[in-house]
């Protein structure tokens, strides 16, 4: 019989994937430091339940890492983890963009990451690249399953969505110039937030799949902070509507 899908569920806040774990059947925790690591068991209408590590990481590069690290070590060798998931909230960087937008990282950057002159600027010098990209079969199990369920009505509230390069950068960017000399030089840029890119090296150096899904809290301008603050509040009731959107589609999923 095969396992059932087991997704490394990771936001930088509880509010980013919604605080309440009510949800989760058969809940234990681990505790690392300051880090604690939830499992439990998501059971849907078809009866296959879907495994579940999640945390909150804390916000920037070096706190998401640290997590992703711990999650995908902490997985038993008998139910590893299928899909490492990063979610929560964003600046917009593109301006056609509004609170509530839904962006699936088509592919991240390293926004701040620069070792010039020995390697051109945004590359990640393990990897030697510069923009990394999710799997083309969990991209596309994503977006379908948020697309559909879009146009069936099934997430209120949410703008459609669509995919898109997001960046990511120890630095919360609440000015407008700030994003114009980033889109100069990435003119693709989505959406910026300050740990999805982090995870994406770590899931791609331990070889496993990864996606980073946001929703647009602030324009990334000098309004930025107060809208964000005021989003995260609205968004903890509404987070979880996205990540079972996903666990909805399990039987769809690709395997590793």
């Amino acid at each position: 019989m095969e396992r059932p899908l087991h997704l490394g569920l990771l936001g930088a806040m509880p509010e980013e994937i919604g605080s309440d774990l009510a949800h989760l059947n058969n809940l234990s925790r681990e505790t690392f430091g300051d880090l604690v690591i939830h499992r439990g068991e998501w059971q849907g209408d078809g009866g296959t339940p879907v495994l579940l590590t999640l945390a909150w990481s804390g916000w920037g590069k070096v706190c998401a890492a640290r997590t992703a690290t711990r999650v995908l070590a902490s997985a038993s060798p008998e139910a590893p983890i299928d899909l490492l998931l990063f979610t929560g909230v964003a600046g917009g960087a593109d301006p056609a963009l509004q609170q509530w937008d839904v962006v699936l990282a088509d592919s991240v950057v390293q926004h701040d990451l620069d070792v010039r002159p020995i390697l051109p600027r945004f590359v990640v010098p393990p990897l030697n690249r510069a923009v990394l990209a999710p799997q083309e079969a969990w991209f596309h199990w994503a977006l379908n399953a948020l697309e559909q369920s879009h146009s069936a009505g099934a997430l209120q509230g949410f703008g459609r969505p669509k995919p898109g390069l997001i960046g990511t950068g120890d630095q919360f960017i609440g000015d407008a110039a700030v994003i114009a000399t980033l889109r100069d030089a990435l003119p693709d840029l989505q959406a910026v937030e300050m740990e999805g890119a982090a995870v994406a090296q770590v899931a791609e150096q331990e070889n496993v799949p990864w996606l980073v899904l946001r929703v647009i809290s602030d324009g990334a301008d000098s309004e930025a902070a107060q809208s964000f603050n005021d989003f995260v509040q609205a968004y903890d009731a509404r987070a979880w509507t996205l990540i079972e959107t996903l666990l909805r589609r399990q039987a769809s999923a690709p395997r590793r």
